[in-house]
């Protein structure tokens, strides 16, 4: 089953990206002093490249034959599709619930689970077509 292993290495690539975005979000929230919603604007964009350099190679393996930046450019447009999802649902929570905000990694593991679905498909049907 192609599919579902590919979905699965996805996944994994997810958690990697899921431990940059937090790990970021994390820093800036205790050590920098940020509020938990600056921080992400930060952090998103850094999980989204990691991502990106994990999922041309291990997920969507046979996109590294295309060029790189055109890869980049359609794996951000579905990114930034996902990110927009994760985000309002983040944010929703995080305005929604003090003790949400106060631990901003619970609010991003519940928004990244609703947006694995975008990314999955957006990038398995335009970004690493």
């Amino acid at each position: 089953m192609p599919g579902s292993s590919r979905f699965l290495r996805f996944a994994m690539v997810g958690v990697v990206g899921f431990a940059v975005d937090a790990g970021v979000l994390q820093a800036l929230v205790s050590l920098a002093g940020w509020g938990p919603i600056g921080a992400r604007a930060v952090a998103i964009p850094v999980a989204v490249l990691a991502t990106w350099l994990l999922n041309r190679t291990i997920t969507f393996a046979q996109a590294q034959a295309g060029p790189v930046l055109a890869s980049l450019v359609r794996y951000a447009a579905v990114s930034a599709v996902g990110a927009s999802v994760n985000f309002i649902v983040y944010s929703v929570l995080v305005f929604a619930s003090q003790a949400m905000a106060a631990m901003p990694i619970v609010p991003l593991g519940i928004a990244s689970i609703v947006a694995l679905v975008v990314n999955y498909l957006g990038s398995k049907h335009f970004a690493f077509r």
